[in-house]
C-alpha cells in the first residue's frame, strides 16, 4: 500500500470525524440544555469510569500490557463505533490498531481484541436474561420478550461455540488474516500463524476469561448508572432495577443490529420504545437518547483525533518513500 493512499485514508478518518463532530454540536447543545453542564459532567464522568473498567477487562486477557494503553485502545475502540461510519466490527480493527502503537504486537493486540469481545458477549447473556425476567413481570405480552430471549440464547451459545472450538475459530481467522494481509505485508502467512497460537495461548487461560467475563458484567451493569442518572437530571425518577432493565433492553435490542454504524436511528427508537414500557415518558426517553449521544462525540471524537494525529505522525516520521511502500506492523 502505497505512502499517498495511507495519507489518504487518514486525512478522510480525519475529514469524518471532524464533521461528525461538527454536525453532532446540536445534540451535545440540546444536551447541556436538557441537564445541564453539571449534569452533562456527571453523565461523561461516570461513563469515563465504565470505560476505564471496559479497558481493565480487555487487560485482563492481554497480560503484559500497560493497562493504561489498553484503555486509550478501548476508547479508540469505541469512538470508532459511536461516531464514524463503522459497524462493531471496524470498531475493534481501530482499537487493535491503537493498542499497536503503543507497542503491542499484532499478534497479541487481535487475538486480545478478539476474546475481550467474545468475553463482552459472555456477560452480556446473563445481563439480557435480567432484562427479559424484569421486562416479562412488568409487561407479560411485551413483544421485546423473544428478541431478548433469542439474542441471549444466540450469545450464549455463540460464546460456548467460540470456546470450544477455539482451534478452529484461531484456523479459519488464521486463513482470513493472511489472505486480507497478502497485499499488505511481505510476512502475512507468518503473521497468521502468529495470530493463531496468540489465540490458542488466550483460550488456554480460563481464569483470565472468566476473569474478563466477571468485569463485563459489572460494565453492562454500569451501564444502567448512565440511565439512572440522565433521567434522574431529566425529572424522571426510576428506581435502579428499572434503569438496569432500561439499559438491559436497550443493549439486548442494540446487539441484534450491531452492523448497523452507530446504532443509527435505532437507538432513538429503542429509548422511546423500551422508556414506555417503564413507564418513562417518551419526551424524556428522547432527550436522554440525545444525551447519550452527545457523550458518546465528547468522549469519542477527542479520542479518534489524537489516534489519527499518532498515526500521521508515525507514517511523517517512517523514512522515505520506497520505505513505506509496505505497511510496517510492530515486530512479534
Amino acid at each position: 500500500m502505497s505512502k499517498t493512499v495511507i495519507w489518504a485514508a487518514l486525512v478522510g478518518l480525519a475529514v469524518s470525524t471532524g464533521a461528525v463532530l461538527w454536525l453532532g454540536a446540536g445534540q451535545i447543545l440540546n444536551a447541556i440544555l436538557s441537564i445541564g453542564w453539571i449534569g452533562l459532567v456527571y453523565v461523561v464522568s461516570w461513563q469515563l469510569a465504565v470505560y476505564l473498567l471496559l479497558g481493565l477487562a480487555w487487560w485482563v486477557v492481554c497480560p503484559g500490557a500497560s493497562l493504561w494503553i489498553v484503555v486509550w485502545g478501548r476508547l479508540v475502540r469505541e469512538g470508532g463505533v459511536t461516531c464514524l461510519p463503522f459497524s462493531e466490527l471496524g470498531g475493534v480493527a481501530f482499537g487493535a490498531r491503537a493498542v499497536m502503537l503503543g507497542g503491542l504486537s499484532f499478534a497479541r493486540a487481535a487475538a486480545s481484541s478478539i476474546v475481550d469481545v467474545i468475553t463482552e458477549g459472555i456477560a452480556l447473556a446473563p445481563f439480557l436474561m435480567f432484562g427479559l425476567v424484569m421486562l416479562l413481570a412488568r409487561k407479560p405480552g411485551s413483544p421485546l420478550a423473544w428478541p431478548l430471549a433469542i439474542g441471549a440464547g444466540a450469545l450464549l451459545l455463540g460464546s460456548a461455540a467460540a470456546i470450544l472450538q477455539r482451534t478452529r475459530l484461531a484456523r479459519l481467522l488464521r486463513t482470513a488474516t493472511a489472505w486480507l494481509l497478502q497485499r499488505w505485508v511481505k510476512d502475512a502467512p507468518q503473521r497468521a500463524e502468529e495470530l493463531h497460537r496468540a489465540i490458542d495461548a488466550l483460550f488456554a487461560r480460563p481464569g483470565r476469561v472468566a476473569g474478563a467475563s466477571a468485569l463485563h458484567v459489572l460494565c453492562w451493569c454500569g451501564g444502567a448508572g448512565n440511565v439512572w442518572i440522565g433521567y434522574h437530571l431529566l425529572g424522571a425518577r426510576p428506581t435502579i432495577l428499572e434503569a438496569l432493565a432500561i439499559e438491559s433492553c436497550f443493549s439486548g435490542i442494540l446487539s441484534v443490529g450491531f452492523l448497523m454504524p452507530g446504532g443509527l436511528g435505532v437507538q432513538e427508537l429503542t429509548y422511546v420504545g423500551v422508556g414506555r414500557l417503564f413507564g418513562m415518558p417518551t419526551p424524556l426517553s428522547l432527550a436522554l437518547s440525545l444525551v447519550r449521544r452527545a457523550r458518546d462525540l465528547i468522549i469519542g471524537g477527542p479520542a479518534l483525533l489524537v489516534w489519527q494525529g499518532i498515526e500521521a505522525s508515525q507514517l511523517w516520521r517512517r523514512g522515505s518513500p520506497g520505505a513505506a511502500s509496505r505497511v510496517v506492523l510492530p515486530p512479534s
